[in-house]
């Protein structure tokens, strides 16, 4: 299945990417869309309807103090394996 993202939507998935510091898929990223615009908010949630990320806190999201910590999916992985 082929999924179509646009030059914005690929920047901020590359920002995404960049954050995972354990590894891409590794469940952590320093991404956490704290302090970003209302327009990345939008390319954010289009993404994750792509399913290309995901809020690995999505889980805690009812926990005091807990935020966001945006990931990437098997999807995303699978493409970057492919391409190597």
């Amino acid at each position: 299945m082929t999924k179509k993202i646009t030059k914005n939507e690929n920047k901020l998935l590359q920002e995404i990417i960049e954050s995972e510091i354990d590894g891409i898929g590794s469940g952590y990223s320093e991404f956490d869309g704290i302090g970003i615009t209302n327009k990345q908010k939008g390319i954010l949630s289009s993404l994750i309807k792509k399913g290309l990320i995901y809020d690995s806190m999505e889980d805690f999201a009812g926990d005091d103090g807990v935020t966001p910590m945006y990931c990437t999916t098997n999807l995303v992985n699978s493409i970057g394996s492919q391409s190597k």
